[in-house]
């Protein structure tokens, strides 16, 4: 008689191929699925009684910056994700990574997220990176893509200007590297000053080297308001033109003015998908953005990166510019609420509420607060629409991601706030639209949250419940599982996962989060 080391039993298994439903048995060995079906008495040293529950593949989390903040390493427990039933997630978004850095100044890259000085760095390619996260042992599975940003600051430093051919071409061979040593493809971060000034015929260059070596371009969008159908149209002809997947990170629409694209920008996702680009979007399911403060400042400010956006900021007549155009834009300062700042008397605080303290225009205010900041301000603004968010969610070419970092509870004592997406992504979207909404089947929503973007990154042998897959496992109660992360108190666990087991290794026991750090570095193959 078989033995198995974990041994699920009579749970509704939905195992991420779309299929239905059905009650059955899964056996784990080692850090691989053994067995699925019966399994009668089968002996085994943890037995799961997952009657009336659902039994899915882990979760997925495409778009992640547990890297770039560096809580990768400052948090390598990443129980936030965890506790949501996250076993796999994916860094080197919008344009910055960890790794290739052709130079010292590519690690720049981060700057706007962390303090890259806090970071130990005995790496230099994307190969020792993720060796580096072999030995670190995350608590759950890290793949990465390779960042615009940090490839071009890693042949011309912190220069902001366009690439010469040469340039081009050093870059296309970091890149190539990079995806040969199992990054998933590449990320771009349009909005951002050293990639804004990149023309799109640049960006179709440097992709040749994703098709002829595998892997994705993952997008964040040069404008997400005003210039929304723009940029789509933009994704749209990279992945035509360059013959590459594409997926469109955190797609939204900023902005009043903007809402009404959103329905246009799907339109164009479809017709493109038609006509035969490969391209998803990923979606984060809140009626807010979490970003930095500085993006919120004109494009033409930003252009040179903070060296120069602080030194118009000091020069009274362009700082005057500044404030004039700010006061052109329809920004709600009353619901834009600083959740991190250097300055800490500043967080949990609206630009409105500040600005009425210190008796300056809201204009003035936030240019002030990124000033004292060095930049590095993050903020959650209520900007998007929540009709958009459920129409996009609902779309077929889209897939569930967090845009969120993994952080423990105990980050409260920091005296900063986070995003609610960080502690509550997945429960969310699964009590809202699966549960409440009924929008989805849950063998729909398991795709969205865990199939869906393995297959698209190429993640071998994750995502699907299926005889020697990797053993990510998940088991909870459909009705119990939600959210309880909020705005003003966002360090609170998802409720309802009862078990997860991350490679063979039980994370989560009967709701409580075990300290397992049983994660691998993903290799795309």
């Amino acid at each position: 008689m078989a033995s198995y080391d974990i041994l699920i039993k009579s749970g509704t298994v939905i195992d991420g191929t779309g299929e239905s439903m059905k009650e059955t048995d899964i056996g784990i060995k080692d850090d691989e699925i053994a067995a699925i079906g019966k399994l009668g008495d089968t002996k085994a040293e943890t037995v799961i009684d997952a009657t009336g529950k659902y039994v899915t593949p882990g979760f997925v989390d495409i778009t992640n910056h547990s890297d770039t903040y560096l809580t990768l390493f400052t948090c390598p427990n990443l129980e936030s994700l965890v506790m949501q039933g996250i076993t796999t997630i994916v860094g080197g978004n919008c344009g910055a990574s960890l790794a290739p850095l052709g130079r010292s100044e590519a690690i720049n890259a981060i700057k706007k997220w962390a303090d890259p000085a806090k970071l130990n760095l005995n790496w230099a390619t994307v190969e020792e990176y993720l060796q580096t996260l072999d030995t670190l042992r995350p608590g759950v599975n890290v793949g990465t893509f390779v960042g615009f940003g940090t490839l071009r600051r890693g042949v011309i430093g912190d220069e902001i200007r366009r690439l010469e051919l040469e340039e081009r071409e050093k870059v296309k061979l970091l890149l190539e590297k990079g995806i040969q040593q199992g990054a998933f493809g590449l990320s771009l971060g349009l909005s951002y000053g050293h990639e804004r000034i990149a023309r799109t015929e640049e960006i179709i260059d440097v992709c040749q080297a994703l098709r002829e070596n595998g892997g994705i371009v993952k997008i964040h969008l040069r404008s997400e308001g005003g210039g929304l159908l723009a940029s789509i149209n933009e994704a749209v002809r990279i992945g035509r033109e360059a013959k590459v997947p594409v997926q469109i990170s955190h797609l939204k629409a900023i902005g009043k003015q903007a809402w009404g694209n959103v329905t246009k920008a799907l339109q164009l996702i479809e017709y493109a998908s038609q006509s035969g680009v490969n391209i998803t979007f990923d979606v984060s399911p809140y009626a807010t953005t979490g970003s930095s403060l500085y993006l919120l400042i004109p494009p033409w400010a930003r252009q040179g990166g903070f060296t120069e956006l602080f030194r118009r900021i000091d020069n009274p007549r362009e700082k005057a510019l500044l404030i004039k155009d700010l006061k052109s834009f329809t920004l709600h300062y009353d619901k834009i609420l600083i959740t991190s700042a250097t300055v800490k008397t500043i967080v949990g605080q609206t630009i409105a509420q500040i600005a009425e303290t210190a008796q300056l225009s809201p204009e003035e205010t936030l240019i002030e607060i990124v000033r004292a900041n060095e930049g590095r301000v993050a903020i959650i603004g209520r900007t998007v629409s929540l009709k958009n968010v459920e129409t996009q969610i609902q779309n077929k070419h889209s897939f569930i991601a967090s845009d969120g970092v993994g952080y423990a509870q105990e980050e409260y004592r920091s005296g900063n706030l986070v995003h609610p997406r960080s502690f509550g992504t997945f429960p969310r979207f699964w009590h809202r639209f699966v549960e409440h909404l009924k929008l989805f089947s849950p063998e729909e929503a398991v795709v969205k949250m865990a199939s869906g973007p393995a297959e698209k990154l190429g993640i071998a042998k994750r995502g699907i419940l299926k005889k020697g897959n990797f053993a990510d496992v998940l088991v909870f109660d459909p009705k119990l599982l939600k959210d309880r992360a909020r705005y003003r108190n966002p360090f609170r666990y998802a409720a309802g996962l009862e078990w997860s087991v991350i490679n063979g290794k039980v994370a989560v026991e009967q709701g409580k989060y075990m300290g397992t750090r049983a994660g691998k570095a993903l290799r795309k193959k």
